[in-house]
C-alpha cells in the first residue's frame, strides 16, 4: 500500500460517521479502557497508533492528501456528512425524520447527497429522472470506495465495537 492511500483512508475514516460513532464511543470509556480501546481499534482497522489517538481524544482530523479531491471521493463524503445529519436529525425529538425514514439511515443519506449535488436543475421530472440514475451510481460509487479503503460500515460498527471493548 503507497503512502498517499494510507493517509486517505484515515481521512476517510476520520470524515465518516462510522469513525465518529467508535470515536464518541470510546470517549465515554474510563482512561484506562480509552486507550485499551483506542490501541485495539487500531488494531482491528490496521491504523497508526498517534493518529488514531489524535483523532479520538483530541479531535484532530488528518488534512486530504490531495489538492483536488476525486468526484468518487467527495460523493463518498457527502453521503457520509448526511449519515451524520440525519443520525442527529432522528435523535431530535421534534424532527420528523423518524417517521419518514423509519429505521433506514444509508439510502435516505444517499438520496439526500444526490439532491444536493443536483441543486441546479429547475424541471421537476428532469431532476427525478436525474435523481435515479445518479442514485444508483452513487449507492455504488459508497460501497465501491468502503471496499477499496476497507472502510466500517453501518453495518460493521457493531462488530468493530465488540471487537475493541
Amino acid at each position: 500500500m503507497g503512502k498517499k492511500f494510507i493517509e486517505m483512508r484515515f481521512y476517510l475514516f476520520c470524515n465518516s460517521y462510522s469513525g465518529n460513532k467508535l470515536a464518541n464511543h470510546i470517549v465515554v470509556k474510563n482512561s484506562n479502557e480509552k486507550l485499551r480501546c483506542i490501541r485495539r481499534l487500531t488494531n482491528v482497522l490496521n491504523f497508526k497508533y498517534k493518529q488514531t489517538y489524535d483523532f479520538i481524544i483530541f479531535g484532530v482530523i488528518p488534512e486530504s492528501p490531495y489538492q483536488r479531491m476525486p468526484r468518487v471521493l467527495t460523493t463518498y463524503l457527502e453521503v457520509e456528512k448526511e449519515l451524520s445529519k440525519l443520525s442527529d436529525e432522528k435523535l431530535d425529538e421534534y424532527s420528523t425524520a423518524n417517521e419518514d425514514y423509519q429505521r433506514q439511515l444509508l439510502y435516505p443519506a444517499i438520496e439526500r447527497a444526490v439532491g444536493n449535488f443536483l441543486t441546479d436543475v429547475k424541471n421537476d421530472d428532469k431532476f427525478q429522472k436525474l435523481m435515479e440514475e445518479k442514485f444508483k451510481q452513487a449507492c455504488y460509487i459508497y460501497y465501491k470506495v468502503v471496499y477499496k479503503y476497507k472502510l466500517p460500515t453501518l453495518r460493521t460498527v457493531p462488530f468493530v465495537l465488540r471487537l475493541i471493548t
